[in-house]
């Protein structure tokens, strides 16, 4: 090869490799550039996200059949009329769209503060061609009380309906997450779920608060900047539960507003907020209550935070001091635990003299930890929120919201809804007021956050 060709030759090549070249560092830049703009969209968050167990789809038919398999009565506002009412908030013609159950672990702490791996439920629009990745919000679907750790939210899925049926938030997160395609997580709690070897925190503020915002935070590392296939989360954040899912829900913002995590809203119903006030007149006033349980769920709750104070011959007479903690475990239904309590469900048979005395006391031990667990004490809320009750509410009774409104309103916030549900007339085959008057509840409080999510 004469040398003139060579180096033609050698140009060209240089040439080429120059353009290969100047070509990977435009994509570098422009990477970069796109780095650099999607840093500033979504901050680093330190702390690992969720931990996949397991993924289910469901279909739209598979949500209607779950709507359908509850009663429908047309005398007052049941799930199907849940269903149906939703099915009006978006202008238009809205289908249902498939959604996936995907069992989740996150990182946070047990009932004495140590790093452990909680389970709980995320659910999310998925697969929807033609329309592409959905952008949501986020919202924690905080629930109820429940006995049994076999029914936490991660567990739903292989429960028996017959078991399930009657703590139907799973329907309620599905209808939400399938029409409204928001993202859907419901934390199980510590002592729930796939944390089998601890007792559940019942009404231990900052235990249950942690649980939930480490969720949360979890939720928002794991669906944001598009590191999810099928959802999105668009930055916005809700928090809402009722019944003892209020009382969480109240904590978790808390929390959260403590960590400086931006909420978009949050809706409280019917949760007992006044422990050392309302209820604990409950527990007191030698009145009968509704479901008796719910003392050995708290007393349970306590004793296993604060062994010192709340110890079981410290506190109860035979035979609650053997057959509460004995079969209080999460391994018992709601009949067995209302079983051992007294026959006329006076709560206060249970105490010891000196116990029962001691919580009448302000000055107690006792009485102080209860007071310290309040979930609207010490606190000025930030963020947006629905403070919905029932006024005639048979086992969190209404003062419960009155007690938060006044101290809330002494504050001369303008963030906070107040609204007070007529009252709703008891029949027996219905279960309590409380379960009555839930359907409603969720109904207004999904409406609320629509509307502001908008």
């Amino acid at each position: 090869m004469n040398r003139r060709k060579f180096c033609f030759i050698k140009l060209v090549y240089l040439r080429t490799v120059g353009s290969i070249f100047l070509v990977i560092l435009a994509v570098l830049i422009m990477d970069s550039c796109k780095k650099k703009k999607n840093d500033s969209e979504c901050p680093p968050i330190t702390g690992a996200g969720f931990a996949t167990i397991s993924h289910t789809d469901m279909s739209t038919q598979d949500v209607i059949t779950e709507v359908h398999t509850l009663s429908d009565d047309s005398s007052y506002f049941d799930y199907n009329d849940f269903y149906q009412q939703t099915l009006t908030q978006i202008p238009g013609t809205v289908q249902l769209k498939p959604i996936a159950h995907e069992v989740v672990h996150y990182a946070s702490t047990d009932n004495n503060g140590n790093p452990i791996q909680l389970s709980g439920l995320l659910i999310y629009p998925w697969n929807v061609p033609p329309f592409g990745k959905v952008s949501a919000p986020i919202v924690s679907v905080n629930h109820g009380t429940q006995i049994l750790k076999s029914l936490a939210p991660s567990k739903w899925k292989s429960a028996s309906w017959d078991d399930w049926k009657n703590f139907p938030e799973m329907v309620i997160a599905d209808i939400m997450a399938s029409y409204y395609n928001w993202i859907i997580i419901m934390p199980d709690y510590q002592g729930m779920g796939d944390d089998v070897g601890e007792n559940h925190p019942y009404c231990i503020r900052d235990r249950l608060a942690n649980a939930t915002a480490d969720m949360v935070e979890a939720a928002q590392r794991s669906l944001g900047c598009n590191c999810n296939e099928w959802v999105n989360w668009n930055g916005k954040t809700y928090l809402y539960g009722y019944s003892e899912g209020g009382f969480v829900t109240m904590a978790a913002a808390r929390e959260l507003e403590a960590r400086n995590v931006s909420l978009t809203g949050v809706v409280c119903m019917d949760g007992p907020y006044d422990l050392s006030g309302t209820m604990l007149n409950v527990m007191l006033n030698g009145q009968p209550f509704p479901v008796p349980y719910f003392l050995p769920m708290m007393l349970v709750g306590y004793n296993t935070i604060y062994p010192d104070t709340f110890g079981y011959a410290k506190m109860l007479v035979e035979p609650y001091k053997t057959n509460i903690p004995q079969f209080t475990t999460g391994y018992f239904s709601s009949d067995v635990v209302n079983g051992i309590m007294p026959q006329d469900k006076i709560l206060s048979e249970v105490f010891s003299v000196a116990f029962y005395d001691s919580l009448k006391n302000q000055n107690s031990e006792a009485y102080k930890i209860i007071y310290e667990n309040n979930t609207y004490i010490d606190w000025t809320p930030k963020s947006k929120m629905l403070l919905w009750h029932c006024q005639n509410d048979d086992c969190v009774p209404y003062n419960n919201f009155t007690v938060a409104k006044n101290r809330f309103s002494g504050l001369n916030l303008s963030n906070i809804d107040y609204v007070t549900w007529p009252a709703v007339t008891l029949d027996p085959s219905r279960g309590t007021i409380h379960v009555t008057v839930a359907p409603r509840a969720f109904y207004e409080g999904s409406r609320w956050i629509y509307q502001h999510s908008k």
